[in-house]
């Protein structure tokens, strides 16, 4: 499979992009490298520097290549900073994500793939977690995932 994943550079979707190689994947990354580093990308992957609205460089991306799927993993994840700067949040990890789901299916990537966070369920009583358990958020951080997952569910067959 040929995968596009973005945040490649940042501590899961690098892991993710190790993994992907050694199941023997071909990987390309698009990461700004805002927050990640970019001596975690391996020689083996693709790399674009760019940032997931980047509508014009993404389309050039994906008419150049035949990606199975989009794997997305950039984000912004400081709880703390997303308390302070709550719309800072909900533009990157919200907006711009939307603007890269568009954007792939527009070019016909309509695999997509998407690394929420387990913030979205709050702190409850059972340490046990499942994708029953009801959401509650605590932070901007979980909340502008959750609208990012709400928003794929909701144009899942769009």
């Amino acid at each position: 499979m040929n995968i596009l994943l973005t945040g490649g550079a940042g501590y899961i979707g690098s892991h993710v992009v190790l993994a992907l190689l050694d199941s023997g994947h071909s990987v390309h990354i698009i990461d700004d490298l805002s927050t990640g580093h970019e001596n975690l990308i391996p020689d083996k992957a693709k790399f674009t520097r760019c940032n997931i609205q980047d509508v014009k460089k993404i389309t050039k991306i994906i008419s150049n290549n035949k990606f199975d799927a989009v794997m997305h993993f950039a984000g912004l994840i400081q709880v703390e900073e997303s308390v302070n700067f709550p719309n800072k949040y909900f533009l990157n990890n919200t907006e711009y994500a939307i603007k890269l789901f568009d954007t792939c299916i527009t070019n016909g990537l309509n695999n997509i793939i998407f690394s929420s966070t387990a913030a979205a369920y709050g702190f409850g009583k059972d340490n046990i977690i499942n994708e029953e358990t009801n959401l509650n958020p605590q932070n901007p951080y979980a909340e502008s995932k959750i609208k990012t997952e709400e928003y794929l569910i909701n144009n899942k067959n769009n």
